[in-house]
């Protein structure tokens, strides 16, 4: 080979090479977040209360049934404490069955909330999806007080229905209704 045709080709190997290095070094697509609105109206069934110190803890096991960006059910338990000051810090977690933004799978929906005399914190996370909901992640917060509708299923038109979205036993020592904000996205 000449000394003109390798650096030819020298030159077309060190572009190549400059080229993938250029496209491997560009920032990765970032997922763009997508708000989230809905409600939910929730059937819980009490499973244990128990006195631990001065604290009553109340496990409860839950159906919701969502509507909004979230639509479909969720089953999972929730733990609620209550102190002696009045304060009650709850947790919840499990897996929703349904659409978010029209793709379908599960997800695992988890919430905090922590009621106060001065105020509540809610928030909760969406994460762990299967299916197209596979790379989902959210956050949000439950806006305002519940809207509870007392022990059985909630009433007609309160988007809970006891046929689709069944109690988890028999009916529910309490039902209630939440609305909530926040925002989605899903890994790219």
């Amino acid at each position: 080979m000449n000394k003109p045709k390798i650096k030819q080709h020298l030159r077309r190997a060190f572009f190549a090479l400059a080229t993938v290095g250029a496209l491997l070094t560009l920032p990765k697509a970032q997922a763009q977040p997508i708000s989230a609105s809905g409600s939910t109206t929730d059937c819980e069934r009490v499973i244990s209360v128990q006195t631990v110190g001065p604290n009553t803890i109340i496990t409860l096991s839950e159906t919701g049934c969502f509507h909004g960006t979230f639509e479909g059910t969720w089953v999972g338990t929730e733990r609620d404490v209550i102190h002696p000051n009045g304060t009650v810090t709850i947790q919840a977690s499990g897996v929703f069955s349904g659409t978010v933004n029209e793709r379908s799978g599960t997800c695992v929906i988890s919430s905090a909330v922590s009621l106060t005399p001065n105020g509540d914190v809610t928030h909760w996370v969406a994460d762990q999806g299967t299916g197209d909901l596979a790379g989902l992640s959210g956050q949000g917060t439950f806006q305002g007080d519940a809207i509870e509708h007392g022990p059985g299923c909630p009433v007609p038109g309160s988007g809970f229905d006891c046929v689709v979205c069944p109690p988890p036993t028999g009916t529910c020592d309490d039902s209630f209704t939440l609305y909530s904000t926040g925002q989605i996205q899903f890994a790219p």
